[in-house]
C-alpha cells in the first residue's frame, strides 16, 4: 500500500510519537527468537524502518514510498 499521509502536529505529540518509535526499536531489539540470518536481516529492515520513521518525525528527511 502506497500512500502519503500529510499531518500537522504539535511539538508535544512530535515527541511522544518518537518516544513511541524508541519504545518500538527496544520491542525488536527484545524479541526471543533464535538467531539465524534470516532473523537478523528481519530485524535489520525493522531497525530501517523504524528510523526513516525517526527521520521524517525530525524534520531531517522528506517522507518516501519505498520501492
Amino acid at each position: 500500500m502506497n500512500m502519503e499521509l500529510k499531518i500537522e502536529i504539535t511539538p508535544g505529540q512530535q515527541e511522544l510519537l518518537l518516544r513511541g518509535l524508541r519504545f518500538v526499536r527496544s520491542s525488536v531489539a527484545l524479541e526471543m527468537k533464535d538467531y539465524t540470518p534470516e532473523v537478523e536481516q528481519d530485524r535489520r529492515q525493522k531497525y530501517d524502518e523504524i528510523q526513516q520513521l525517526e527521520a521524517i518525525l525530525s524534520g531531517k528527511s522528506s517522507p518516501t514510498v519505498p520501492a
